[in-house]
């Protein structure tokens, strides 16, 4: 499955006001430093994948749960979590 990390778009109001924001960098560091639920050399490149990438990027469906894991223990705005849970989910 394909992600821009860089263009998540997610509802942050009752009257459907949305916001864009640029997560690649934080999720990017989470996953290889806070991640410690895979333990993965393939898990680590996506990682840096994800940090550096310029757009889309492909999201191995072997790593949506342990990413999916990762942001529902990070600090962002549970907007953005619902919005990425939402995404890979459908992995």
């Amino acid at each position: 499955m394909k992600v821009n990390f860089r263009i998540i778009e997610v509802q942050v109001s009752f009257e459907g006001e949305k916001r864009v924001f640029d997560i690649a960098r934080e999720i990017g560091n989470m996953m290889m430093y806070n991640g410690s639920i895979l333990l993965d050399i393939g898990f680590e490149d996506l990682a840096r994948t994800i940090y550096y990438s310029d757009g889309e990027v492909e999201v191995p469906e072997r790593y949506c749960k342990a990413i999916i894991e990762v942001v529902k223990q990070s600090s962002f705005i549970a907007a953005i979590k619902r919005e990425v849970i939402n995404l890979l989910g459908g992995c």
